[in-house]
């Protein structure tokens, strides 16, 4: 088998803009502002589905099922679904703080087998980009509370400005947002 090449799935999203297109030659609809090109997925939301070769029109779930050692060798003979999702993001626009949760507490809440841990590669960042990632040595529960009672939950977290290669690493559990110009 040779490489897949998937169709990505472009998304809508009010804080995106068209670094996608403009940094990455994705082409966009005219009009718009899109935050995420998902390029390969197995998430309920869009599978990916191959976009040339002889395997074309197949979705990834399929091939999951039907070919799972050849596409991600051995280690993953036992995973039942495509473990990850890989997708670029363009964050113009600050997005909101986020905790997303660890396999355990997905399965309590939402009755997902599935956390969410993630892992951000810098592509481009403006001159007001920011990244907030992990609490500040030092907070308690109840100074989390206070700032975002009061609107200034920033305080609170860890930032910084990224530069171009920054790898970001983000554990299930762990707070964080982006944005300010950064594509990743």
């Amino acid at each position: 088998m040779g490489p897949l090449v998937f169709d990505p799935y472009l998304r809508p999203m009010i804080w995106g803009g068209r670094l996608l297109e403009r940094r990455l030659g994705k082409p966009l609809p005219a009009e718009g502002d899109f935050g995420e090109s998902w390029e390969i997925s197995a998430h309920p939301h869009h599978v990916s589905r191959v976009a040339e070769g002889p395997l074309r029109g197949r979705t990834l779930t399929d091939l999951w099922q039907e070919r799972r050692v050849d596409i991600a060798g051995i280690a993953c003979a036992a995973e039942t679904k495509f473990p990850w999702l890989i997708k670029f993001l363009d964050c113009r626009d600050l997005l909101s703080v986020q905790v997303h949760p660890d396999d355990a507490m997905a399965r309590g809440l939402l009755g997902d087998e599935s956390g969410k841990t993630e892992a951000w590669i810098v592509l481009d960042a403006g001159p007001d980009a920011r990244i907030y990632a992990g609490l500040r040595p030092g907070m308690a529960r109840e100074d989390l509370e206070r700032h975002l009672d009061a609107g200034t939950v920033a305080e609170c977290l860890h930032g910084f400005v990224p530069r171009v290669g920054d790898c970001v690493f983000l554990p299930a559990g762990a707070v964080h947002a982006v944005g300010g110009g950064v594509l990743l």
